[in-house]
């Protein structure tokens, strides 16, 4: 297998999860403030606060090999199948009392259509502080007007909670942590354009956790060894992908089943299908203004590639193709999410366009419960066979 902490960077992530889920949760539970996978961090760690993702819990509770006890209590509640698992798994763990309940949380509504019920399950369930964030589809001066009037309607309802003001200063520090942080995996997403450094699965599974930290210490520090340690790599040339294995060159599209580490080293290792970049990873938002934080952030959020028009969204996947020498593409059809999978007619129109093979996989990041990794390999092991007729056809 694969050793898939062999990054510093996904070490200091995980260290700190670990810390957060262990300690902090408990032992500083005023201070952490629950949120989603798209909502602007800076706004909370200018706060002094602990932004803990709702969809990073359940990972972790994959990983554990504990989600499907906590989504069988959820079902057992009365809570509809149909749910996404990343929110049933949680609940479950809510409602065991395994997890504290949220005193505070702040949502944003875009990607996730499951985002508005958590919020008013907090709500009706723990009494906690809420507030949704409305996330217009298109970019407009009058949609940003709006986003930011609901940021700064998020910045009094923290400084309510924390009897604290969030001064200017503070503000501009998260944006300047958190622009450093962008540059530094911007740099690390330009290496990996032309070279196999590592396996990709690692990104996946860990590296997306580094955007959670954006805006703090800690974010600079993880994307700075990310970026310097793949320059390691490179310039020693200390990776036979750089040289002898000549991998297939994958994008994936959403996230893998966490459960499953094994399965993702078969895809990597064995069929030589390396993940080349994957498009959690990819950096979508431009340099935000430290002389107008709020303006800055509410950019970012509205910047995010699932809004807005499809043509703009093909010709990313398209530039992406290009940039990282992409030989074959994988869509994860995550049960239970609507917006990227959904969108799976899109990555197949650009396939057929360029005659690029492309691998629709169903199943579920979190829930393993009607999981079959022989039926996955065998999937696996048809696109690895296709990825190799094509080199053989067209030489490359």
């Amino acid at each position: 297998m694969c050793k898939y902490m062999e990054l510093r960077s996904a070490q200091l992530i995980v260290k700190n999860q670990l810390h957060i889920y262990l300690e902090k949760m408990w032992e500083e539970h005023n201070r952490i403030v629950w949120t989603n996978m798209v909502m602007p961090t800076e706004l909370f760690y200018a706060a002094s606060l602990i932004p803990i993702n709702t969809e990073l819990i359940a990972g972790w509770l994959a990983t554990l090999k504990l989600s499907s006890k906590y989504i069988t209590h959820a079902h057992a509640m009365g809570y509809n199948r149909n749910l996404c698992s990343y929110h049933k798994a949680v609940i479950g763990a809510l409602e065991c009392g395994h997890i504290p309940p949220p005193k505070i949380a702040i949502f944003s509504s875009h990607i996730c259509d499951g985002g508005g019920g958590m919020i008013r399950y907090f709500e009706r369930r723990f009494n906690t502080k809420v507030l949704l964030i409305d996330i217009p589809y298109k970019t407009t001066k009058e949609n940003i007007a709006c986003v930011m009037n609901q940021l700064v309607e998020a910045k009094v309802i923290l400084e309510k909670y924390t009897n604290q003001s969030i001064e200017r200063h503070q503000l501009k520090k998260a944006i300047f942590l958190s622009n450093q942080a962008r540059n530094y995996m911007q740099e690390a997403n330009n290496l990996r354009k032309k070279d196999t450094l590592f396996y990709g699965n690692l990104a996946i599974r860990n590296l997306y956790g580094a955007t959670f930290l954006f805006g703090s210490e800690l974010g600079r520090e993880v994307t700075k060894n990310y970026y310097h340690q793949l320059m390691e790599i490179k310039e020693k040339r200390s990776n036979s992908y750089m040289t002898d294995k000549q991998p297939y060159r994958i994008l994936w599209i959403h996230f893998a089943p966490l459960y499953a580490n094994d399965i993702m080293g078969f895809f990597e290792e064995t069929l030589n299908c390396v993940i080349a970049f994957d498009i959690t990873g990819y950096i979508y938002w431009d340099k935000l203004s430290e002389d107008n934080p709020v303006h800055g952030m509410a950019i970012k959020a509205m910047s995010h590639f699932y809004l807005g028009d499809v043509s703009k969204r093909i010709r990313l996947y398209k530039s992406i193709i290009h940039a990282y020498r992409i030989d074959g593409m994988v869509m994860f059809m995550h049960q239970g999410c609507r917006a990227i999978p959904g969108s799976s007619w899109e990555i197949r129109q650009i396939a057929k366009e360029i005659k690029m093979p492309f691998l629709e996989l169903s199943g579920d990041c979190i829930d393993d419960e009607s999981f079959s990794s022989e039926q996955m390999k065998l999937r696996m092991e048809a696109f690895s066979e296709s990825m190799e007729m094509r080199r053989y056809v067209y030489g490359d």
